[in-house]
């Protein structure tokens, strides 16, 4: 063999008696895993992801294909991975924000603050403990509350998300548009789409559910925050409709409403010369208290409401969310 020949065999057998060397040594293993900026995936999911453990020889892989692997993961923004001297490997991982997540056709899907849909594999299925149940909207109604929170994402934090437990759609004859969130804790909160920006002050809400039975009514609008009986909301949906359905009526009933109520007053007028006008909780002989908004007497017993001038007696009806005369 020439001069030439040799020496570049004797390189190449170096070369690769040197890369033996190092593969087999514990220089070339991953001595120290660290992941930052996951929120949903755990460590250990993302060292899965990109293909490493302590056994792996760092160095021989390149950082652009750890990077790769993790950003598969559809619920993953961007990844980065450094490698150090030491031996440390460390991944820097940005993360979708999920805002909730929902069923369709038997699949589980992630929604995130862009509105985008994301279906989860059975081995991400722990991740839905960090977000709230989105259970009965429409496309349209997921799409208005992706909008509220990415408008407010400096406010409306994660932090905040993982607080409630179940969303579903609420509605009532004054918004049809509302929103029943049931809190981590227990509480129940309702609100407007709108006003879903107000859950930022949460914490501070706390302070005033005081008693039992006691749910939260949130007004964006007015930026005001309304403590209420549980039951209540039922009885403000009940009076609204209940202003409809009178509206309803008979023109012959109104007519003979307006000349009883007329004298009616003129009677009170003559006769109640020491008595309060303020008649907010008046309730008659038999039990039955006034509703001021409808003009009807409910009993709150038999949960019949009763006309004071006709003597016609109502009940709630469900299906049309409306007042109906009671059947004989």
């Amino acid at each position: 063999m020439s001069l030439k020949t040799c020496i570049l065999l004797t390189v190449l057998v170096m070369a690769l008696t040197s890369f033996g060397v190092y593969y087999f040594s514990f220089d070339a293993l991953a001595h120290v895993l660290s992941c930052t900026g996951n929120y949903y995936l755990t460590d250990h999911q993302i060292y899965s992801l990109a293909g490493i453990s302590y056994q792996s020889r760092m160095w021989l892989v390149p950082s652009m294909v750890y990077e790769k692997r993790i950003e598969k993961m559809p619920l993953v923004e961007d990844a980065s991975v450094q490698k150090e001297r030491n031996g440390r490997l460390l991944m820097r991982v940005q993360e979708k924000v999920v805002i909730g997540y929902y069923t369709k056709n038997n699949q589980y899907y992630m929604l995130t603050i862009d509105n985008e849909s994301i279906p989860i594999e059975k081995a991400y299925m722990k991740t839905i403990v960090h977000f709230p149940l989105l259970n009965g909207f429409s496309a349209a109604q997921r799409k208005k509350i992706c909008a509220v929170f990415k408008k407010n994402e400096k406010t409306l934090t994660r932090a905040v998300i993982e607080k409630i437990a179940e969303m579903v759609p609420y509605k009532t004859s004054f918004d049809k548009n509302m929103i029943k969130m049931t809190m981590q804790d227990g509480n129940v909160v309702y609100t407007s789409i709108s006003s879903l920006v107000m859950m930022a002050k949460y914490q501070a809400m706390l302070t005033r559910l005081e008693g039992k039975n006691v749910c939260l009514l949130l007004d964006g609008t007015n930026d005001a925050i309304e403590k209420i009986d549980c039951d209540e909301l039922n009885g403000k949906k009940t009076s609204s409709s209940s202003s409809k359905s009178s509206k309803k009526t008979d023109t012959k009933q109104e007519s003979s409403m307006d000349t009883q109520s007329s004298d009616q007053t003129t009677t009170q007028d003559t006769t109640q010369d020491t008595t309060s006008q303020d008649t907010t909780t008046t309730t008659d002989d038999s039990g039955l208290v006034l509703d001021e908004s409808t003009g009807l007497y409910y009993d709150s017993t038999s949960g019949y409401y009763m006309d004071p001038y006709s003597g016609t007696y109502y009940v709630w009806d469900d299906t049309t969310q409306s007042l109906q005369p009671l059947s004989e």
